[in-house]
């Protein structure tokens, strides 16, 4: 049996593409997407589409028609998750992190280890930053079961690119379910300020900037990386540590834009969850969807109001997997729990 997606549903975005294809290779399903990005400005696969649906393809040895820029509709088939080691060149300053959304779940099903070699954008607008995916996405997949490493070799920036990311993914074979209905105690906030081809006192300013705004965190541990390479640019992401979850937030630099607010506006952004009483930021909220739908066993967590995304995620996975989910929303936080 063929599952059809509705690429144009809720968010409409490569957010449909990426859970689906991951989905599908992690469950030997096949699928057919049809209306791709429909309401973009340029619908159709993009180059970092493209490039996630293509490794996928290759970790599950499946069958792919309409992979192709532009195009609107794709049938995935997928035939049997190896696992083994990979090389993807986005050939843009397309998303890493947005390919690995899509890569990490049939990584984490297959039947041997997965060893992925990434070049593209690690730090690009639109997408979270590969820190993000380190500090924040990987400590909560880790308290599930899964074994999962992200090494950044070098920095790539919109609209270079250039950047390369190495991923090691151990198979799990089942996934835990995970309760991130109270934060515990706060143990400590991580920082890191990646700066490319900028004088160091970039860095230095965002992150005293950081420091000065968190007040009542003064004790933040931020890690400074200079570097030099083909793209530039500067990107800085946070992290809360808490007992039982992890809290992100993350800016990234432009022109015109001093380095002090890149600094004040992540650490507000933190401020912000830490004080909104979400026990997962919203970034998370729509990252984790997919897994606590793999896992055994009943899986909740608190968050700030529900995003599209978030809600387009549950859409898409519930399309795979049927499981009961309830959603409670009051005037602040919303609770999910999937059971």
């Amino acid at each position: 049996m063929t599952i059809e997606i509705d690429g144009g549903w809720g968010e409409g975005g490569g957010q449909i593409i990426r859970i689906a294809v991951g989905l599908s290779g992690a469950m030997g399903k096949d699928i057919v997407i049809y209306n791709i990005r429909k309401g973009r400005k340029k619908p159709g696969l993009r180059a970092q589409h493209l490039a996630g649906v293509r490794v996928v393809g290759e970790m599950c040895d499946a069958d792919i028609k309409g992979l192709e820029i532009g195009s609107t509709e794709v049938e995935f088939r997928p035939r049997n998750n190896t696992g083994g080691h990979f090389e993807i060149d986005i050939h843009t300053a397309g998303s890493i992190s947005l390919v690995l959304q899509s890569c990490m779940i049939p990584a984490l099903l297959a039947k041997g280890p997965t060893e992925l070699i990434i070049w593209g954008g690690t730090d690009v607008p639109w997408s979270p930053p590969i820190d993000y995916l380190r500090l924040v996405l990987l400590p909560l997949l880790h308290k599930m079961g899964a074994s999962a490493e992200i090494a950044v070799e070098q920095r790539g920036y919109y609209p270079s690119g250039g950047g390369k990311v190495s991923v090691q993914i151990e198979p799990v074979g089942e996934l835990c379910s995970i309760d991130l209905s109270q934060r515990g105690k706060l143990l400590e906030i991580t920082g890191v300020v990646a700066c490319r081809n900028l004088p160091a006192h970039i860095s230095d300013r965002v992150i005293d900037s950081a420091i000065k705004k968190l007040t009542s965190y003064p004790t933040a541990r931020i890690k400074s990386e200079c570097s030099r390479g083909p793209s530039t640019g500067v990107s800085f992401v946070m992290a809360a540590r808490y007992e039982n979850t992890v809290l992100g937030a993350n800016c990234l630099g432009e022109k015109g834009l001093p380095a002090e607010k890149v600094g004040e506006r992540t650490a507000q952004d933190l401020e912000h969850e830490m004080s909104s009483g979400a026990v997962i930021d919203d970034h998370a909220s729509d990252q984790i969807i997919p897994y606590l739908f793999l896992a055994r066993g009943k899986s909740r967590f608190g968050t700030g109001a529900l995003s599209l995304h978030a809600k387009t995620g549950i859409w898409v996975t519930k399309q795979f997997i049927e499981r009961d989910i309830e959603i409670v929303e009051e005037e602040k936080t919303t609770s999910v729990t999937v059971g």
